[in-house]
């Protein structure tokens, strides 16, 4: 008798410790110009006008990151606070992990990702001016800033971890459609993000481990929602391109989840494991059984 074939199967929840929620609490006041901008170390002064950021020179705050457009994101303060804008860049903007559609007000402990980037805004304080009757048309901060000078910060060499914080967001906030039976706008939310990633580690940028994990901790579970093998062959080719070899739980999630999703590329896999075949006396003990895994999975047909 022919047992029959599984045809769902609930998302896969690795093995990590629980992450804690945001505390709830009042809504953050809106940031109200002048503002400092900062980016890592570098510190820009926005009290008038508007800001350009991205990768061209003539930008006002220029970061060297591939996964930065030439003209990126303004950031523009006006009479009803602090605005940041996309640019119709490539890779997005994204506001406390939600990627920026129009133009959105910023508030008091925002977070902006702007490719590899964390740009945060601190409100400058300055003594109350006497109240005043002043038309809208010739409110201070719609006129443009005076010349500033261009600031420039390079890529930094390890992504922020609330690069992984965000991406984090993001696969909880699917997760949640997928229980509500909306699994199909989880690719939509955390594909171009996931596949953002990817690009960034081909470029050459270096992708932290706890981002590594998480990314592929996502992947399996759009493998599982949309019954898609392609985001399984993501996993390796995220650790392929990354050089890194997976951890104990990826292996274990790849493992199982062929019965239920599709077989990965062999030969991808093949390649991969063979990356290792040098150096494999290198290895710690766990490692080699890491591998010795994968191989018994490349004999699967």
């Amino acid at each position: 008798m022919r047992t029959p074939t599984p045809r769902a199967m609930p998302a896969i929840v690795l093995d990590t410790p629980p992450r804690a929620s945001a505390p709830l609490g009042p809504a953050p006041a809106p940031l109200m110009g002048p503002v400092m901008v900062r980016c890592g170390t570098t510190e820009c002064e926005l009290r008038v006008g508007s800001l350009l950021i991205g990768r061209g020179t003539e930008c006002d705050l220029v970061l060297e990151d591939p996964l930065v457009s030439r003209l990126h994101a303004r950031i523009q303060v006006e009479a009803e606070g602090v605005k940041v804008e996309d640019l119709y860049s490539t890779n997005g903007v994204y506001l406390n992990g939600e990627r920026v559609m129009q133009a959105r007000l910023l508030h008091q402990g925002d977070h902006l990702f702007i490719g590899n980037h964390d740009v945060t805004f601190v409100e400058i304080r300055t003594d109350p001016a006497p109240a005043t009757s002043v038309p809208p048309s010739s409110f201070p901060y719609h006129r443009e800033p005076a010349t500033r000078p261009n600031i420039t910060v390079g890529a930094p060499d390890i992504p922020i971890t609330a690069r992984a914080d965000a991406l984090d967001l993001l696969g909880n906030l699917a997760r949640r459609l997928a229980n509500d039976v909306k699994a199909e706008q989880a690719p939509r939310m955390l594909g171009p993000h996931l596949q953002g990633i990817l690009r960034g580690a081909s470029a050459g940028l270096v992708v932290p481990a706890a981002l590594c994990e998480i990314a592929s901790e996502y992947a399996v579970d759009l493998a599982h929602w949309t019954t898609d093998p392609s985001w399984l062959n993501y996993v390796v080719e995220l650790h392929l391109v990354t050089k890194r070899l997976m951890s104990a739980t990826t292996v274990t999630a790849l493992q199982r989840s062929e019965r239920w999703v599709g077989a990965i590329d062999r030969r991808r896999l093949e390649y991969y494991v063979n990356s290792f075949a040098q150096g494999q006396s290198t290895l710690a003990k766990d490692e080699r059984a890491r591998l010795a895994t994968l191989r018994r999975l490349l004999k699967k047909k």
